[in-house]
């Protein structure tokens, strides 16, 4: 494919990313050459190229002499539109669990507010976000937690049921005290018990765990571990160039052999404003291409019209012998 120095060309689109495995990893199940992260929804995606420069300077007016250049850095900036538990997980070095056993259970934490109806009675809460209604177990494991909005007061249940047809008595010491019944030795202390009322505001948390195969669908979690970072690979980008002089868009990508993904991570929730997105910042690597060189990355310019190559040669010129033929022309 021909070069030439003034072929000129516009780069604006963002380009689509992808990661591949540099080595095996059987925990993960991943193997070298696979490609474990495809981002097509970037809304940038920046390449910066920096470097050290020292200078010799003397003589009259300490000029500068000879400058040196070293300390090549060149740093990726991906910045996502929408994120994925995989991109999370890859870009937070964590692990994903799904809930399918006991060793890898995933606990999900609810909270909920109800109104009392009738004698009090506590109606299942409702997800907030799905509509879907709860039963809610309690159990000494796993207490269910409850704070009357309208009082002031909350209580831990143990045992029991919410299910729509009870009320819940509260009882907490600290809140409500104690009720004594009897007299002297008859006497007989217990922690007070204030049932909800009709219009009682509560606010319910509870778990709920999935640890079977069955759960597998329900819940999925990433866990992120004090000793465990992101990964190094090797990241391949696709975009497009357009030519000055056709006005064509031509096929341009980017290659880096070796690319450390940075711990650095920021999530942003607001309530206002754009919606958030997710930065992945990248640390480009040495590493040695298949032709033996050291690089650090490729920009490679492909897939242009055939007629290109009839305009391939060498940059090294020639003289040609003048044609002495009729018609010729000589020096």
């Amino acid at each position: 494919m021909a070069v030439n120095i003034f072929d000129k060309y516009g780069i604006k689109e963002v380009a689509n990313v992808y990661f591949e495995a540099l080595e095996d990893d059987p925990k993960s199940n991943v193997y070298k050459g696979d490609i474990v992260l495809f981002l097509d929804t970037l809304k940038v995606s920046t390449i910066e190229t920096t470097a050290e420069t020292t200078d010799a300077t003397g003589g009259w007016g300490n000029p500068k002499l000879i400058s040196w250049d070293y300390g090549k850095e060149i740093t990726i900036t991906l910045e996502d539109a929408l994120i994925s538990l995989e991109s999370l997980r890859f870009m937070l070095g964590g692990a994903i669990h799904r809930g399918t056993s006991n060793d890898d259970q995933v606990t999900v934490r609810h909270t909920e507010e109800v109104v009392c109806g009738a004698d009090g009675i506590v109606p299942k809460p409702t997800d907030h976000i799905t509509d879907a209604e709860y039963t809610v177990v309690a159990t000494t494991a796993a207490p269910v937690r409850v704070i009357n909005l309208t009082t002031g007061a909350r209580t831990q249940l143990t045992n029991g049921t919410i299910d729509g047809k009870q009320a819940i008595n509260f009882v907490n010491e600290a809140m409500l005290g104690t009720t004594t019944t009897g007299e002297g030795d008859n006497a007989v202390t217990t922690p007070t018990s204030v049932p909800t009322k009709k219009g009682d505001r509560l606010r319910i948390f509870w778990t709920e765990t999935y640890n079977k195969a069955a759960d597998a669908d329900k819940a999925v979690e990433v866990t992120i571990s004090p000793d465990t970072f992101p990964g190094t690979y090797r990241v391949v980008g696709d975009t497009f160039m357009r030519s000055q002089a056709t006005g064509k868009d031509e096929a341009f990508q980017f290659v880096i052999g070796k690319a450390k993904v940075q711990s650095n991570v920021t999530i942003t929730l607001e309530a206002e404003g754009d919606p958030s997105t997710f930065e992945m910042t990248l640390t480009v690597l040495r590493s040695d291409n298949e032709r033996g060189e050291k690089e650090m990355m490729k920009l490679i310019r492909y897939g242009t019209a055939a007629a290109d190559a009839a305009n391939e040669g060498d940059d090294i010129g020639s003289l040609t012998t003048p044609s002495t033929t009729p018609g010729g022309q000589t020096p």
